[in-house]
C-alpha cells in the first residue's frame, strides 16, 4: 500500500495551495502535523503562484492500493 500526507493551505491571495509528500511516518498525529506545518507557514519559504500560505485548509493520509499489472 502506498502513502501519502497531503496538506492544503489557505492563502493570502483567497485561493489553496496544495503540498504532497510521500511515504509519511506512520505515527504521524495531529500535533506534530500541525506544528510542522506551522513553522512552514512562519519561515516565510513557499512563495507558490497561488499566493503564501497563511494557514492550514486540511491535512490527510492517503492511501492507496497498487496492483502492478506487468
Amino acid at each position: 500500500m502506498n502513502s501519502k500526507l497531503v496538506v492544503r493551505f489557505d492563502t493570502d491571495e483567497g485561493k489553496r495551495f496544495t503540498m504532497t509528500f510521500n511515504n509519511p511516518k506512520q505515527d504521524l498525529t495531529n500535533e506534530i502535523v500541525q506544528g510542522e506545518l506551522d513553522k512552514i507557514i512562519e519561515s516565510g519559504v513557499l512563495a507558490p503562484s497561488q499566493g503564501k500560505p497563511v494557514s492550514v485548509y486540511s491535512a490527510e493520509i492517503v492511501e492507496t492500493n497498487v496492483t502492478p499489472l506487468i
